[in-house]
């Protein structure tokens, strides 16, 4: 009479049999009394069953009922299914348009499709399951391709092998357009990174590996293939000259098109930008648009300390006490000066005496700042000399109060560095020493004068000995500042150029600033004069170069200029700063534009003008996942050159790794250095070394002089004025050398100190950068790369004896790099083992003679001489 199987519902009732889906029961009525079951359909009809139990009429609701839930349940799944397979469909045919498009399959493509990829679980479960067999099998199998493919298909892998594909496509299609689009025909390395059309592509191009060609070719290749028009393309550099050079290439090699390609430099770009969304162009005064603000900004300090008397007070405490960095406790800077009365190889004082070390410096100098009067390492007022310790020298002696001084290397828990054999015992015997005569002691840590908490306990103290501080910073001076006034200058105007670049303003900084008194002070000096500054230029209606580029910036991201670039191409990207980095990625933020920038991060030079090496090495970071194309084979240097170049530059572990392949010829000898006994013989040396050259040479040659400063060119004068048959001889820095070559190079100066410099790498730098590099000479290293690589045969580097730069000795510790004296015999030396930082010289000892480090104290090396 009744039944529900299977989702179905079978009644004999009256006036007719019912069988249909449960789903199709309209209403199930039942009269419990009379035992009555009603079935209404969808479609109107009725049947009637009479004589069924109550306790029937209940199972039959209730089986209804669940069967009528599950067959609900099954065919929500079913639509589903039909959904998710129709998805598939529609995502397949969309990958199948990509790979059949005659273009790169860029990557935000492929992120839109993976992000796309639709899920098809319900529909892999409706194909298995014979209870959803309501979906139509040629339907089902249409999809099941589809479907296959959202399960097994790996984008990244076929985007991959299909761009390879498209590569070889396009080499074999557009053979003349890379032959002829530069003088030269595209090498294999130039090629792919003109056609690797992804929306961000970072190309790493080593020193003479023809990056421009690239530049050139790209917009050549968007043009030719319709990826963009060529005045939906901006080129921009890092200076006018090198604007003004791109240009001109995409003039030449291009015509017509490359003409309509607009190639600017960033600060050109910014003020269009500005003036094209406000209607009024910003003006950026000349004086900082040429000389960085070097000028304007000396004129504000000078105004500032004669009206603030407390900002006079801290800038002459930076200038004569805090103007040099401190070296890690434990390490130590190279030693600057020999005092031959006392045998003392150290640092210089404001007094003109010679100490032992840095931190020394700083306390000889605040003491001479303060008129208090001091005696260095004065011996001790007892004889204490025994068969363990020579006769004891304090630090510091205060004759008018008799009062003793003592500065530890001593840590914030009252440790010395490790590397410290036997100082601990040494501080307590010093210390019983004076408990044992009764002597007053005033003792400062390397923790406490970092900090500024020693300063403030050596000023108590020797009030309450009876001192009077009569500070005067035009105090007479016999000895030099530790920082002089324009490297002053120079490093507060680069510190601000960061600062803005990142919109840090003064209080962030400040809490940056909190662990050593030195940062904190240099910062509130940058506070009061980055308000002065900001001041005047608001007064005059100007603006300055970073605060330009950040305004450029906010135009474009909130829309008020709509940029109609499609590809854009930096130049030089390694020396883009985090302001100039910003508006690029601006730029980028509209969907389908293309990003193509050039550099390489071991050229990064010009951080003091702001840049920024994170936007090189952490593009991704930056601008969104990319694709990196190395440029690592040069036409310039010699296989011996680069491989001295690359691997000195590679000792930081912050560098992009890459290896260099010349396609140069080889020479002999590639990298040497000479040496002289003073400065005031560097021009006979050059000259000398010259005159050989011009002798064995039978046709042309050019050869560049480099200081890391222009006044290394006084010491080569005569050099320059010479006349010779065969040279054309220039003088650069070598900042201005970076995009030139020559033959022959000659680096100038590799002195200690000299170069490397110890004040453009200033640590104070890395409180206004979003990823300092803490590398030691981090920058300067790389710029003694960029002189080294400069030359197309070989490099001479020119030093003086006993004052060898640090650089020199680590290329002579590395075995890559002789010394020769003037007249040509080999005079290197041997390196010290131990801190890889000094010389060896011979000494006599106890046990006879022996090689020493010429570091020592500090490091105590030794070698045997047959080990030497």
């Amino acid at each position: 009479m009744l039944s529900i199987r299977e989702g179905r519902l079978r009644v004999c009732g009256i006036p007719r049999e019912v069988d249909a889906d449960v789903i199709d029961v309209l209403g199930l009525a039942v009269d419990e009394g009379s035992g009555q079951l009603i079935v209404t359909l969808v479609h109107g009809t009725e049947t009637v069953l009479n004589g069924l139990s109550r306790r029937a009429v209940r199972e039959v609701a209730a089986s209804y009922h669940s069967e009528l839930d599950e067959r609900r349940h099954l065919a929500a799944l079913l639509s589903k299914a039909e959904e998710q397979g129709e998805a598939a469909s529609l995502w397949w045919s969309r990958v199948r348009d990509v790979m059949d498009r005659l273009r790169w399959a860029d990557q935000d493509t492929i992120a839109a499709l993976a992000d796309s990829r639709p899920d098809v679980a319900v529909w892999l479960a409706a194909d298995s399951d014979p209870r959803l067999s309501g979906l139509p099998k040629g339907k089902r199998e249409d999809q099941r391709a589809a479907v296959d493919a959202c399960c097994t298909t790996d984008l990244s892998r076929w985007a991959a092998q299909r761009n390879e594909a498209f590569l070889e496509w396009e080499k074999n299609d557009l053979a003349d357009f890379f032959r002829k689009v530069e003088k030269s025909p595209l090498t294999e390395e130039q090629t792919r990174a003109t056609v690797c059309f992804d929306n961000r592509v970072r190309v790493i191009a080593a020193a003479g590996s023809g990056k421009t060609s690239t530049m050139v070719a790209r917009a050549g290749y968007a043009i030719r293939r319709g990826i963009a028009q060529p005045t939906e393309i901006l080129a921009l550099a890092f200076n006018k000259k090198a604007a003004g050079e791109l240009s001109e290439r995409l003039v030449s090699r291009l015509g017509d098109d490359g003409a309509s390609v607009a190639s600017s430099t960033f600060h050109a770009f910014g003020l269009r930008v500005v003036g094209e969304a406000t209607g009024r162009k910003p003006s950026v005064p000349d004086d900082i648009t040429n000389g960085n603000g070097i000028g304007r900004l000396a004129a504000i300090v000078d105004g500032l300390r004669d009206r603030d008397p407390a900002f006079r007070r801290d800038w002459d405490l930076f200038r004569l006490v805090f103007g040099r960095q401190l070296p890690d406790l434990g390490d130590e800077d190279e030693p600057e000066t020999w005092d031959r009365n006392k045998g003392i190889n150290g640092f210089g004082t404001l007094a003109g005496e010679v100490v032992k070390s840095q931190e020394e410096v700083m306390i000889a100098n605040w003491l001479f700042l303060n008129g208090v009067r001091y005696e260095y390492e004065r011996p001790y007022a007892h004889d204490v000399a025994d068969a363990h310790h020579r006769q004891y020298q304090p630090d510091f002696y205060y004759p008018d109060i008799d009062v003793w001084h003592e500065h530890w290397a001593l840590g914030s828990d009252g440790n010395p560095p490790p590397n410290f054999d036997g100082y601990a015992e040494s501080v307590a015997w010093r210390r019983q020493t004076h408990t044992r005569y009764s002597t007053r002691l005033i003792e400062t840590t390397s923790a406490t004068i970092r900090d500024g908490s020693g300063f403030e306990h050596l000023e108590q103290e020797l009030r309450r000995h009876g001192i009077q501080l009569e500070e005067d910073p035009y105090r007479e001076a016999v000895g030099e500042p530790p920082i002089t006034e324009p490297a002053m200058m120079t490093l507060m105007r680069s510190f601000m150029a960061h600062a803005k670049g990142n919109r840090l303003t003064p209080d962030v900084l400040t809490q940056r600033a909190s662990r050593t008194l030195r940062a904190r002070l240099f910062t509130r000096l940058y506070g009061v004069i980055l308000a002065e500054w900001d001041r005047q230029l608001r007064a005059a209606g100007q603006i300055d170069f970073e605060d330009m580029l950040n305004l450029a910036t906010d135009h474009v991201e909130s829309g008020r200029w709509m940029s109609p670039y499609r590809l854009v191409m930096v130049d030089e990207m390694q020396d883009t700063s985090s302001a100039r980095a910003a508006l690029v990625r601006a730029l980028m933020k509209t969907p389908g534009n293309y990003l193509y920038a050039v550099g390489d991060d071991w050229q990064s030079i010009n951080r003091f003008a702001g840049s920024d090496l994170s936007v090189m090495t952490r593009f991704d970071n930056w601008f969104g996942t990319a694709s990196t194309i190395w440029l690592d084979r040069t036409f310039r240097s010699p296989q011996s050159l680069c491989d001295v170049a690359g691997g000195f530059v590679m000792k930081n572990p912050n560098q992009i790794s890459k290896n260099v392949r010349s396609s140069a010829p080889e020479a002999d000898e590639t990298v040497c250095a000479v040496s002289v006994r003073e400065r005031s013989h560097y021009g006979s040396a050059v000259r000398q070394h010259l005159t050989t050259l011009d002798s064995e040479l039978t046709e042309p040659a050019t050869v560049l002089l480099l200081g890391r400063y222009s006044r290394s060119k006084d010491d080569v004068t005569s050099a320059l004025e010479a006349r010779y048959a065969n040279l054309t001889i220039e003088f650069n820095t070598v900042h201005a050398s970076k995009g030139k070559e020559a033959d022959y190079v000659v680096v100038l100066g590799l002195e200690r100190n000299g170069f490397p410099s110890i004040v453009e790498d200033d640590a104070l730098l890395q409180l206004a950068m979003a990823a300092p590099d803490s590398y030691p000479h981090a920058e300067e290293r790389r710029l003694f790369y960029v002189a080294l690589t400069r030359a197309k045969r070989s490099a001479l580097l020119v030093t003086r004896a006993g004052r060898e730069s640090a650089f020199l000795l680590e290329l002579v510790g590395d075995r890559v790099v002789k010394i020769r004296s003037a007249t040509g015999d080999d005079i290197t030396p041997v390196v010290c083992p131990k801190c890889k930082k000094h010389t060896m010289r011979e000494r006599k000892g106890r046990y006879g003679r022996f090689f020493g480090c010429t570091g020592y104290p500090t490091c105590k090396g030794t070698m045997k001489l047959a080990d030497s």
